[in-house]
């Protein structure tokens, strides 16, 4: 999966086209001012709602230790009203700035209509103030006082004379406490003893540090209206640190203040200094327009690590008092997954299925693509089965990237008339060089129907057979086939194998495809298209500087409405893939992060519910039953066996070895530590994936 999952986000909204959209709005509003509930929605940030619903429920649970009325009732307050509260007025007050900044009216955060200022603070209060005196007249004195200087802070945020928006430091100090107070005021109001203050302090550092990351992308926007912050006082590059540093101390205080169960706490609360380090290689201030790429990691972690550290707590206080049973109830949790698991594994085998096809009267000639750069030892078997195709008319287009003179001692030696030999000019600046291979071999080519084809995959004799039906009978354009996994060595049995156990276990690609093009899946060692509709999206020009161009010409086949399929085919290649463990760590380290888009969220979302669901339930059961713990383990060893036949049923479908499949949780750990290292490897550096790294151009 990790090689063929794609995300492609939507292109970024220009500060021109955000303030053509508020204009447009403004001259509607005349027409029509009154207030929709999704306008209210937009401005609360409904994806920041667990930063402050999350932290006042589990004060009220550390204190009250259970689940009542009241602690609803604050859960809703302090998901929808106080963040309608905290960033409504800022919509009202910072409209002016907010149509200039790119980051405004998206997923981030909203614009407010000025014509609509007045009766969205009439809402904003007639909203609040029932749930309010509510928990005033419910709480103690104490737990008032604080509710109060939770609405002063969320106010004097924004609001003249105070407006610590604009005092640097002081701004990330008040905005930390947007966050820190609703968890004390939920200790407080569930009647605590005693305040966590190590909790408390390493919260508000992970404030103050998510602030000071937030406001570096608001450099450009903020010098312009000369509004004063952290960022705009301190620079990108200092204010990266400041903001690393805050997150560290705040791991540090939970790992030591609350180990054993901090540590784990502080793992689950790394990412964030991690999304830090990854854009530390932007040190001008020229650059912050990159920070919203972080800004944006930083929501989707806040789901992400707030869902796990929410497990963890409920785990270790236990507030349904489960006891013992806890074990029996994860076993549950997991059968329910290995069964959906094991469902959606059969239905995505079931639709990518290629349908019947019949041998053409009249065969199309097919045109070959082939570049391989330190692929010798894979070249001659690759250009061997080509040759040896029981199919009438076709022509391969060979070139050798870095000039190898083995590889082309080896292509020389077949002596094919079919077989030419193309020698790539330099790679131009604005190409990487696989995407330029491509786009020079297609140039050379006289036939419609086109496979672009990985130097190491081998076809059976009656693929491109196959393939020409398959345009025939179906009318694509372009289509992806996804070959077997070779099973020589033991590397490749227990890493490679797990691919598409993720693929079909974890993802729906055949659903995602039909119904969600930008989501759209394929596999880069086999795909074919008819050149005239290639030449229709532009070429491979349109993926000129992509790191995985065979990829994403699918992907832009499939968002523009090509007819484009993608189909199981393991009975008719064979990817080679690497063999040593080393080379499949350079391998995988190369393009497992490219094929998620450069997505930290999705890749760490992937990498913590993987290691979850798949590698952590059978070590969890093996402990249990070394230690002689038996109570729950019933139902977790049958969600074991659950997941094993799901395994196994993936070996069998894509013809793969015993040993992956019996030994997929070590395989599969294995496959999502790679996508760390691949992440790491292009975050931190500068994007230098032109050469896809260590390739020598």
């Amino acid at each position: 999966m990790l090689k063929e999952f794609r995300l492609l986000g939507g292109g970024a909204r220009t500060p021109r086209s955000i303030e053509k959209t508020y204009v447009m709005n403004k001259t509607s509003t005349k027409k029509n001012p009154r207030l929709s509930i999704k306008e209210m929605l937009a401005s609360s940030r409904p994806l920041s709602w667990v930063n402050t619903a999350a932290p006042f429920f589990v004060g009220y649970l550390l204190a009250h230790g259970s689940i009542n009325i009241a602690s609803m009732i604050g859960v809703i307050y302090f998901s929808f009203f106080y963040n309608f509260l905290l960033c409504g007025v800022g919509d009202i007050y910072d409209d002016k700035s907010d149509i200039k900044n790119p980051r405004k009216n998206s997923i981030e955060e909203a614009v407010a209509n000025k014509h609509k200022h007045k009766l969205m603070f009439y809402f904003i209060a007639g909203s609040n103030l029932p749930i309010v005196l509510y928990l005033l007249v419910t709480g103690t004195l104490a737990s008032g006082v604080l509710l109060i200087i939770v609405i002063f802070l969320a106010l004097s945020y924004w609001v003249k004379p105070f407006r610590f928006k604009e005092v640097p430091i002081l701004d990330s100090i008040n905005s930390s406490l947007h966050f820190v107070m609703p968890f004390i005021f939920g200790l407080v109001y569930g009647n605590a003893q005693s305040l966590p203050w190590p909790a408390i302090i390493a919260f508000f550092m992970w404030g103050i540090a998510s602030h000071s990351l937030g406001s570096i992308a608001d450099i450009k926007p903020d010098r312009a209206r000369i509004i004063s912050s952290i960022a705009t006082k301190l620079g990108a590059k200092f204010t990266n640190t400041y903001s690393l540093v805050f997150y560290c101390l705040s791991c540090l205080v939970v790992i030591i203040f609350y180990f054993p169960w901090g540590l784990v706490a502080g793992i689950i609360l790394s990412p964030y200094a991690v999304n830090v380090v990854f854009f530390r290689k932007y040190k001008s201030d020229a650059k912050s327009d990159e920070y919203r790429r972080a800004w944006k990691n930083f929501i989707w972690l806040n789901v992400i690590c707030g869902a796990w550290l929410s497990l963890l707590l409920l785990f270790i206080f236990d507030p349904f008092g489960l006891g013992a049973t806890r074990v029996g109830w994860v076993g549950g949790f997991l059968i329910v997954f290995a069964t959906v698991q094991f469902a959606l594994t059969y239905y995505n085998y079931k639709k990518i299925a290629r349908p019947k096809t019949k041998r053409l009267g009249e065969l199309p000639n097919i045109n070959i693509l082939l570049h391989s750069i330190g692929n010798q030892d894979d070249i001659a078997s690759t250009l061997l089965a080509l040759i040896g195709q029981n199919y009438p008319h076709f022509d391969i287009y060979y070139a050798n990237l870095d000039h190898n003179p083995q590889s082309y001692k080896i292509a020389e030696g077949y002596q094919d008339s079919r077989l030419h030999i193309i020698r790539v000019d330099k790679t131009p600046s604005g190409w990487t060089q696989q995407a330029w291979a491509t786009h020079t071999l297609l140039a050379k080519t006289n036939s419609e129907l086109v496979v672009l084809l990985g130097a190491d995959t081998i076809l059976l004799p009656n693929t491109l057979s196959v393939i020409a039906s398959l345009f025939d009978s179906q009318g694509l354009d372009l289509v992806s086939l996804l070959p077997a996994d070779q099973n020589k060595s033991f590397w490749q049995q227990l890493v490679m194998s797990q691919e598409q156990y993720l693929l079909m276990g974890l993802c729906p690609p055949a659903y995602l495809t039909q119904y969600f093009p930008f989501l759209a899946t394929a596999y880069s060692s086999l795909i074919a298209f008819k050149k005239s509709a290639i030449k229709k999206i532009g070429g491979f020009e349109v993926v000129r500087l992509s790191p995985l161009e065979d990829l994403d010409i699918a992907n832009k086949a499939r968002e523009k409405g090509l007819n484009t399929q993608f189909y199981a085919a393991s009975e008719l290649a064979v990817s080679q893939n690497k063999s040593s463990f080393i080379e499949l760590y350079k391998y995988n380290k190369q393009r497992l992060y490219p094929s998620l888009h450069f997505n930290m969220p999705l890749s760490l979302a992937l990498i913590s519910g993987g290691l979850l669901v798949i590698t952590f339930p059978p070590i969890l059961l093996v402990t249990l039953l070394l230690l002689g713990a038996y109570e729950g383990t019933i139902l977790l060893a049958i969600a074991c066996v659950l997941m094993l036949w799901n395994r196994l049923y993936v070996m069998i479908r894509s013809r793969q070895s015993i040993v992956g499949g019996l030994l997929y949780p070590i395989g599969t750990m294995i496959m999502l530590l790679a996508v760390i290292s691949s992440m790491a490897g292009y975050e931190i550096k500068k994007p230098h994936w032109e050469s896809r790294l260590d390739i020598p151009s």
